[in-house]
């Protein structure tokens, strides 16, 4: 079968050579219909990240159910399915206290440390998948697992109905992470994005105002010089953390969502303690973020269309990646067809 590969950092090949996955007693195979790039994917493919050479990547995607292990009772041949693609072992610490992306695994997933998605077909555990209502698409569905992240992201925040909040970032997370604050009962979503066409976007999708990096400072004008209750980072980087803590009102609240793996100097680390700030990180989702994410969708509530502006081939996937990892560019999510 046809798959894309990941050879080394900066290296991906597609090759047409592999096998079939076989399928164990507790598994479904899956033809896979469609697969987002991933931001993090991208991240991983300039440094190393998360993922392990020689594996078949995407992690974001659906499909359809042709063969079912023996062990399987729930599913059938037919089923249109999403699949949380994070495996953990179910057996330490935070698996039994309903935190299994905490799993003492870290990061062991489709696409990242095990085949993912990328590929003609897929074999995945029964227990990882979620049944693909009629109403949401095969591509739509693709997206299930970024929102998910943008879930777990605002309902971790403690946001109450009426607070305001500050996203840095207007690329996938980020104009999923409005839509879901604006589902919660944010009062007023600012969002702090350079490129133009993404500006745009955020506005489309419920931002009430979106201003250029070097004028965030407006918004605390904005909030009658008090900032905002809430801030979430879906970028990631040194600037957009130290902003972070400038912007953010006193004793609010910093969500980061964007990953960040290089050391850099902190500056005004002090506002944090002085501030009363805090700041957490949120890292994927369990799998009632991914069940709400699905409903999310199905209610109409989150708008994916406006931001998947590519459609490719498995054949274009490398070319993808060298585009996605020299920005800035206005690509939002590019969404392969299998």
């Amino acid at each position: 079968m046809k798959c894309a590969f990941y050879v080394k950092v900066g290296k991906i090949e597609i090759r047409d050579n592999l096998p079939k996955p076989t399928i164990k007693p507790d598994e479904v195979l899956i033809k896979v219909k469609y697969c987002g790039i991933c931001g993090s994917g991208v991240e991983s493919f300039k440094t190393g990240g998360l993922y392990l050479p020689g594996i078949i990547i995407g992690h974001e995607f659906t499909g359809e159910i042709v063969e079912v292990g023996e062990k399987v009772k729930k599913w059938k041949i037919g089923n249109r399915v999403t699949v949380n693609p994070n495996v953990p072992c179910f057996d330490c610490y935070w698996c039994l206290h309903h935190q299994e992306n905490m799993c003492k695994l870290s990061n062991n997933a489709l696409g990242t440390t095990q085949n993912g998605a990328m590929a003609e077909f897929i074999n995945v555990k029964a227990e990882r998948l979620h049944l693909l209502p009629e109403s949401i698409s095969f591509e739509t569905g693709a997206t299930v697992e970024p929102l998910a992240v943008a879930v777990y992201a605002v309902q971790e925040s403690g946001l109450k109905i009426g607070d305001n909040a500050a996203v840095f970032g207007a690329g996938t997370i980020g104009l999923m992470t409005i839509q879901v604050l604006k589902a919660a009962g944010a009062k007023n979503i600012f969002v702090i994005e350079p490129v133009e066409s993404k500006q745009k976007r955020a506005l489309k999708l419920g931002a009430d105002k979106v201003l250029i990096p070097k004028n965030w400072n407006k918004i605390t004008r904005l909030t009658n010089r008090v900032g905002p209750d809430h801030v979430f980072d879906a970028v990631g980087i040194p600037e957009t953390i130290m902003t972070s803590l400038q912007l953010v009102k006193r004793g609010g609240h910093i969500t980061m969502i964007g990953m960040h793996t290089l050391p850099f100097e902190m500056k005004n680390f002090l506002a944090l303690t002085t501030g009363n700030i805090t700041m957490r990180g949120v890292y994927a989702y369990n799998q009632d973020h991914f069940r709400t994410a699905i409903s999310l969708l199905e209610q109409e509530k989150v708008n994916v269309e406006p931001m998947i502006t590519k459609r490719i081939k498995l054949d274009d996937v490398p070319k993808a990646f060298e585009l996605l990892s020299n920005p800035p560019h206005d690509e939002i999510k590019i969404i392969v067809e299998i």
